[in-house]
């Protein structure tokens, strides 16, 4: 008979990441080391992927639900070694396969969990009765883990079953949005005024999040319209006189507006006349000229009359030809940068282009998602959440696609896979830092507003509505 000290190193290579996983994340093992005495031979056998030696047990009447290893029924070291043959004969012979690990952790899980993305014992537990939508003691369930290998066959079994990304949406969403609603009030009191990435866009993410029904702060949410409305109510007489003083208008006020009515706020005097000052300064050709020089947001004309438009559209008055003579520039626009991709496709969607141009526009936008699921801002760089974030609002607000294809989910799944731990995605800044650097308590140090950006179009790409559900961004005309 192999004694302990023969068996050990035997079993060390094949079970060294699943031990520590476990030991790192269950209370089971946070007392003593595991065990890896395998306690009766058909665990010694099929730990050790011995199919032929497995099969003979099971046929001699070795029962599989017998004994645990690591908290681990047999049919686990099945999944963990992507042994289709074992576990199907394990499955024969009455393999429980809504059995738990330590972790709370199912068969399911750790089948779908592989670094090939397969299916095959995916499709073969769903088959025997095993539940996709069981969450670990972490929340998470079969089809977080197969999303963490990116869009897979797992992944499509999964969701083929009716498995949903819902729970997992959620959290990413909520988590991203007490981040957000916490560092907007901060950026206030630091800068002496509002901006677009810690006031505008985490007021039209939490719009989008609220009619999702994800938990949003609503006294931090009056609180950043009061602010953006202060910061602005004393230049209402400069804007009705179409002064130049204040900086970019059609990006900066813009953004304001669209933020105000994301939040609710009513049209009146002020946003009039916010309004009116965007119509001042329009060019002759229909674009809005962006003030160059802070790039991704601020760095466009694309971006600026897109917002620019939308923007008169929801709060200015007899502005039809305004609103005509943008949407006719954005269709012979050039887009160079993933910003202006999917800018110009908001824009079309917005000035009501037809559906054929809005289509063209899409898939010009669809054909630069990249293998990860993401979209970069630049060919040169890498897959971030402001770009990919951004890209699928802009599909979805255009009528393009809905939650339920799969360039969102091969998107949306990007990410879930990339958020950080804190609520936060990381976006690297372009732009010269020509404005004094204030801290908002948002992470990520100098990369933080841009951050903060790409933070709020994740969080809006992710609670866009389910694919039975008409888009809730208010695209068209008022």
């Amino acid at each position: 008979m192999m004694t302990k000290s023969l068996l050990i190193p035997r079993l060390s290579v094949r079970l060294a990441l699943p031990a520590l996983l476990l030991a790192a994340s269950s209370t089971a093992y946070a007392q003593a080391p595991p065990d890896f005495t395998p306690p009766t031979p058909l665990f010694r056998h099929a730990a050790a992927n011995d199919t032929a030696q497995t099969l003979k047990l099971l046929e001699s009447g070795a029962n599989p639900n017998e004994e645990r290893l690591l908290g681990m029924p047999a049919i686990f070291f099945a999944a963990i070694n992507q042994n289709l043959p074992m576990l199907r004969a394990m499955v024969a012979k009455g393999a429980d396969v809504k059995a738990l690990d330590g972790a709370g952790s199912t068969v399911l899980m750790w089948a779908a969990a592989n670094e090939e993305g397969r299916a095959d014992l995916v499709k073969e537990l769903l088959k025997a009765g095993a539940d996709p939508s069981v969450k670990n003691l972490m929340g998470e369930t079969a089809l977080d883990w197969a999303m963490r290998r990116g869009s897979t066959p797992a992944v499509a079994a999964l969701l083929a079953v009716g498995a949903s990304t819902e729970a997992a949406n959620k959290r990413a969403v909520e988590s991203a949005m007490a981040l957000l609603q916490k560092s907007g009030p901060q950026f206030v009191r630091v800068s002496g005024c509002t901006s677009c990435h810690h006031q505008s866009l985490p007021q039209m993410a939490g719009a989008l999040a609220k009619q999702r029904g994800y938990a949003v702060d609503e006294k931090l949410t009056q609180e950043s319209l009061t602010q953006v409305v202060a910061a602005f109510r004393p230049a209402r007489e400069l804007m009705l006189k179409g002064t130049d003083a204040l900086p970019d208008p059609p990006i900066v006020l813009g953004y304001s507006l669209l933020g105000l009515h994301a939040g609710g706020y009513k049209p009146d005097d002020l946003t009039a006349a916010m309004a009116h000052l965007i119509t001042t300064k329009q060019a002759a050709d229909g674009r809005f000229p962006a003030f160059a020089g802070r790039p991704p947001m601020e760095s466009s004309d694309i971006t600026a009359t897109a917002l620019g438009a939308r923007a008169v559209q929801l709060y200015g008055t007899n502005v039809e030809t305004v609103v005509s003579k943008a949407g006719q520039w954005l269709r012979s626009a050039q887009p160079k940068t993933g910003e202006e991709y999917s800018m110009r496709l908001l824009g079309l969607a917005w000035t009501q282009a037809p559906i054929a141009v809005r289509q063209d526009a899409a898939r010009a936008l669809l054909a630069l998602q990249r293998p990860d699921g993401g979209w970069g801002q630049l060919s040169t760089i890498e897959s971030d959440a402001y770009a990919t974030g951004q890209a699928l609002v802009a599909l979805h607000e255009a009528g393009i696609i809905t939650t339920a294809d799969e360039a969102y989910r091969r998107g949306a799944a990007f990410l879930l896979r990339t958020q950080l731990k804190d609520g936060s995605w990381l976006v690297r800044s372009r732009a010269f830092p020509f404005q004094p650097y204030k801290e908002s308590g948002f992470p990520h140090g100098r990369d933080q507003w841009i951050s903060a950006s790409g933070t709020a179009w994740a969080a809006m790409a992710l609670s866009l509505p389910p694919a039975e559900a008409k888009p809730q961004l208010n695209s068209g005309a008022q």
